[in-house]
């Protein structure tokens, strides 16, 4: 490992130490249109509680599937023969595709699915559109908006007016899958501009305040 990458895994190891210190809530559900939740848990030394890990769905399908979210969980997944990609690809509810590119086999990829679906808490759940490259524009961001959840953020690459969920991430652009390199000298990352511990910690404080 060379010396550029043995400083940027220390002072990425000193950003996701201050965090967990920051952390209360250690059991949040994170519904994520790519790979930003598995990050985060493994950042802040959590256990998978999504099934959303390790994939991704396009805008457009995680919008279509958050708008059904009982029947697209509770619904089996399907596997898509002949997709002309080197991983499995599932189908779900309303033929919404799931592409699960960190899996070797579809059986190993709707285990786990399965397996991390039983761990939802939607009473602890935060949900985040974190692929958006500009795809269905508008008319997609008001449909993001308007879904029935508290905690919901879309990342976006420009500010945008009258969306109250977009989070504009400067240096951001979906389209290079950049929202985890670093952007600064001190080790931070691009997704570190949104504070997703605070983010997290306020969905167990509303879960205590329903109680």
């Amino acid at each position: 490992m060379g010396i550029q990458k043995r400083v940027l895994n220390f002072l990425h190891d000193k950003i996701n130490a201050k965090n967990r210190e920051r952390l209360n809530n250690t059991t949040p559900t994170l519904i994520c249109s790519n790979c930003a939740g598995g990050f985060i848990y493994h950042w802040l030394g959590l256990q998978f509680r999504s099934p959303f890990i390790n994939l991704f769905l396009t805008p457009e399908d995680f919008v279509k599937a958050l708008e059904n979210f009982d029947e697209f969980i509770d619904t089996p997944i399907q596997e898509v023969k002949d997709s002309g990609k080197d991983y499995p690809v599932g189908v779900g509810a309303l033929g919404i595709k799931i592409y699960f590119m960190h899996y070797k086999s579809f059986a190993e990829a709707i285990e786990k699915w399965n397996e991390r679906k039983q761990r939802i808490d939607k009473n602890n759940m935060g949900v985040m559109l974190s692929n958006y490259a500009g795809g269905g524009g508008y008319k997609l961001l008001k449909r993001f908006d308007a879904l029935p959840y508290a905690h919901k953020v879309v990342f976006v690459p420009e500010p945008v007016e009258g969306i109250m969920s977009a989070v504009y991430l400067k240096n951001y652009d979906a389209s290079r899958k950049n929202l985890y390199r670093t952007i600064s000298i001190t080790g931070k990352r691009c997704i570190d501009q949104f504070d997703y511990v605070n983010f997290i910690n306020c969905l167990e404080e509303e879960k205590h305040e329903k109680s």
